[in-house]
């Protein structure tokens, strides 16, 4: 994994409440934003493809601390609150991630990749209506040919059965990835689920 280069200080203080940070005081102008940010998106998608439970949590915690770190070097600067954000989606703290969430789209709330986590976060948590919506943001504000967003789109509208509307972004996501054979194959069922619901199917068995 490479060399990763940590603060020289312990770093429980992501967790801790948000008066006790207020205390805190760090000179963040002594650390490498470059470096931080490699460390963090190194240890981040480290946590993302290990099965060990333990490590993950492990990778999280640590990239947590690199990002937390980022985001006191910019304030406005969006990408490691959608990033602390995602950690806290994974670890399952939902207050927390939301927090980092709307801080974001608190700044920018046509932030695409804001718009699609924040998807992401509900769709994990089986609310789609809520999820439709940040996808349908993350389209209109930067992700408009963006296959995934597009995809799971589609799986939403399809989940409500609105099987049409789910066709039309399953195809528009077959456009733009059609090595995806798993859309293709979906297509292709719902279109003879729509054929078998039509009238003129109905009648043909009757004659």
């Amino acid at each position: 994994m490479g060399a990763l280069v940590y603060p020289s200080f312990g770093f429980p203080n992501i967790y801790v409440k948000a008066n006790e940070e207020k205390n805190l005081s760090v000179d963040y102008s002594k650390f490498n934003k470059e470096i931080t940010k490699n460390n963090a998106d190194t240890l981040f998608q480290t946590a993302l493809t290990t099965e060990d439970k333990d490590k993950q949590a492990q990778y999280l915690k640590n990239a947590a601390a690199q990002y937390y770190i980022l985001s006191n070097f910019d304030k406005s600067d969006s990408y490691p609150c959608i990033q602390l954000a995602r950690i806290y989606d994974l670890q399952k703290n939902d207050a927390y991630a939301k927090a980092y969430f709307y801080r974001v789209l608190g700044l920018n709330y046509k932030d695409a990749e804001a718009n699609f986590y924040f998807a992401e976060f509900y769709y994990t948590r089986k609310q789609y209506k809520k999820a439709l919506e940040y996808y349908h943001n993350a389209l209109n504000y930067g992700r408009k040919d963006d296959a995934p967003t597009m995809k799971k789109i589609g799986q939403i509208y399809e989940r409500f059965g609105d099987i049409p509307r789910a066709n039309q972004y399953y195809k528009k996501s077959f456009e733009l990835n059609p090595q995806d054979a798993e859309l293709s194959g979906k297509i292709n069922e719902n279109i003879i689920k729509e054929y078998e619901k039509s009238g003129y199917y109905k009648r043909r068995l009757r004659n």
